[in-house]
């Protein structure tokens, strides 16, 4: 796969000690399949998971593993009793609010969004809410504070 927009990751491979894990292409296929009818991610979002979908240097927390976060969403929004009726793809997550992309929109470096279940039940927050940054700026803004011990 060519590396247009995660070209940080690609320099990346190993920080403080910890190495990114790829996904193959056929895992990412299948990821495609079950949870984008089978069509592709994002450029920026499948050059992610190629470089370091199984396993990231950068703080993004997986949990147990992509797919697992997905049902944790799926579970936290049951629970919390939220409908989102766009499709998303859960990338991180801290304290049940977790950093998604909607599989919905077709630009190539895609919008990150907050998903706050639980917050939105109690009324605090929005369901959804953009975070601000766009995929590749928020991939590059986590390796640089990881780099320089920031804290996030």
């Amino acid at each position: 796969m060519t590396i247009q927009y995660l070209t940080q990751v690609k320099e990346n491979p190993i920080l403080r000690g910890f190495k990114n894990e790829q996904m193959t292409m056929s895992e990412i296929a299948k990821l495609e399949l079950k949870y984008n009818n089978g069509n592709q991610f994002s450029k920026a979002f499948r050059e992610f998971l190629f470089l370091a979908g199984e396993f990231n240097n950068f703080a993004f927390d997986l949990i147990d593993g992509i797919e697992e976060l997905q049902e944790y969403a799926k579970e936290d929004m049951e629970i919390a009793g939220q409908i989102l009726n766009k499709p998303f793809f859960a990338f991180d997550v801290l304290d049940s609010i977790y950093s998604v992309i909607l599989l919905d929109e077709i630009n190539p470096d895609p919008k990150v969004y907050l998903l706050m279940p639980f917050l939105a039940k109690g009324g605090s927050e929005p369901l959804l809410k953009p975070n601000g940054w766009d995929f590749t700026a928020l991939v590059n803004e986590n390796i640089r504070r990881v780099k320089n011990n920031i804290s996030f």
